[in-house]
């Protein structure tokens, strides 16, 4: 019927919406809005697929600067791979801790398209490393999945994901000065004394 035309999204339709999402975009920190910073997927997927129906280029400065802000912040797990639920500051610096399936699915669904479109070794790993997160910390053993990890182990925050200065020397030894001075990692912490890595 004429009205159902009418109400259809046509490729103008999508433009305009991309360019919209564009302009509401945190340049200076990524993501949008303020905190606490929320991993948004499905827009970043998209404007992924906007970008790669319309042959442009015109939305990658976007998707590549918030995927790596995210990807490099506090909020994805660098030992155990992984992203937490979301960011409680601007910067993607500190972590709420709860890891969630849904959110590890479709952030691995967009860093694997990422990695696709752009051919970026860095989404490629952490696409991967993502996988194996869910397969081995996710994953029942007698089939199906688990739907999140808690914030809390053993009645602290974030206890299993932060260090102190002396749990990295105790584990590393003579590697630890090099670890330190790349993980910008001192006595006094980013976070109640303790250590989000990132």
């Amino acid at each position: 019927p004429k009205s159902q035309k009418q109400d259809a999204l046509t490729p103008e339709h999508l433009t305009a919406i991309a360019n919209a999402i564009r302009e509401s975009y945190d340049w200076g920190y990524g993501g949008w809005g303020d905190a606490p910073k929320f991993p948004q997927p499905m827009v970043l997927e998209f404007l992924l697929h906007h970008s790669v129906v319309n042959k442009t280029d015109e939305y990658t400065k976007l998707i590549t600067h918030c995927l790596n802000v995210m990807a490099r912040g506090g909020m994805y797990d660098v030992v155990g791979g992984g992203f937490s639920r979301y960011s409680t500051d601007n910067l993607w610096r500190l972590p709420h801790f709860e890891k969630m399936l849904y959110d590890n699915a479709q952030l691995l669904r967009t860093y694997l398209h990422a990695w696709q479109v752009t051919r970026d070794p860095f989404y490629k790993r952490i696409a991967n490393e993502t996988i194996n997160f869910i397969a081995n910390e996710m994953t029942h053993p007698l089939g199906g999945f688990y739907s999140s990890l808690d914030a809390d182990s053993e009645g602290e925050e974030g206890k299993f994901y932060v260090w102190t200065l002396d749990e990295i020397r105790e584990v590393l030894k003579d590697d630890a000065g090099f670890f330190e001075a790349a993980y910008g990692i001192t006595a006094k912490g980013n976070w109640e004394g303790k250590t989000v890595l990132q």
